[in-house]
This record gives structure tokens, C-alpha cells and sequence, in this order.
């Protein structure tokens, strides 16, 4: 029996919360080591450090706005509420695979069963929206039979 949108919902928070805690302390250590270099003689060697430094926390800055934007979707969902057709916070089970629309997660496992967190603006969440029980999508040839949306 496949995991329900209660359990899978719960396990992205906390999978979303991990990441946003590495983000977090990631952030905090490069501002840290960022703070405590002292200029050196080398001059050139410092800058060239600091820079690099100041990148990585652009680029850990835009993925935690990221994971935070994908919280803020997980939010919304509301797990209880029956759904027929696909669209945000379906969980929908294919001929090829279990897959939920909420943010691009990717593939997770729970009690034994892979499943795929996608965003509806990711091809295959196009290619499923507004389907029902026994439509079909293709998606890089493959074409996905739809066997239940909930």
C-alpha cells in the first residue's frame, strides 16, 4: 500500500527543514570565516578568497530563498482534501511510477515506495495537469496511463 499525502507531506517538511538547517549553518560558517580572515601580506590571494567566499553565500543564499519559496508551497497544500483531477498537491499513481505535485523535490522513498515530488511547471507535472483516472501522458516517449489521483 502506497504511503498516504499525510506521510508524504510530513516527510518533505522535514526533509525541507534538514536542508534549510545546512543552508542555514552553512551561511553562518562562511560569514563566520569571511569575518575572521585578516588581510595578509599576499593581498591578491586574500581578495581572490574572500570573493570566492562571497559567491558560495550568493549561491547558499539562493538556494535557501528557494527551499524557503518551496515551503511556502507545502503550506498551501491541503493533504485532507480529495482530489480527482491533477493538479497542486495531487498524488498520482501511473503505469510508471508514483508521483506528487508539489515542488521539485525529486525522488524520495517511504515505506518502501519511490516517490516522484515534482512541480506542476516541471514537464512531466505540464504534461499531467488536469488529467483524471484512465487519461494518459507521454513524456520523452514513454507514454504514463494514469491509475488514480488522490
Amino acid at each position: 500500500m502506497s504511503p498516504t499525502k499525510t506521510v508524504i507531506h510530513q516527510h518533505c517538511l522535514q526533509e525541507l527543514k534538514a536542508r534549510i538547517q545546512t543552508a542555514t549553518e552553512a551561511m553562518a560558517s562562511l560569514r563566520e570565516s569571511v569575518a575572521a580572515d585578516t588581510k595578509s601580506s599576499m593581498g591578491d590571494k586574500y581578495e581572490t578568497a574572500r570573493e570566492m567566499a562571497q559567491q558560495e553565500l550568493e549561491k547558499i543564499s539562493r538556494q535557501l530563498a528557494m527551499l524557503q519559496q518551496w515551503q511556502g508551497i507545502f503550506a498551501r497544500i491541503k493533504t485532507g482534501q480529495p482530489l480527482d483531477i491533477a493538479g497542486i498537491g495531487a498524488l498520482v499513481q501511473t503505469n510508471n511510477g508514483l508521483f506528487w505535485l508539489a515542488a521539485p523535490m525529486g525522488k524520495i522513498t517511504i515505506q518502501n515506495t519511490d516517490i516522484m515530488v515534482i512541480s506542476p511547471q516541471s514537464p512531466a507535472g505540464k504534461s499531467m495537469l488536469g488529467k483524471k483516472v484512465g487519461d494518459s501522458f507521454e513524456l520523452n516517449g514513454t507514454v504514463f496511463q494514469i491509475l488514480s489521483v488522490t
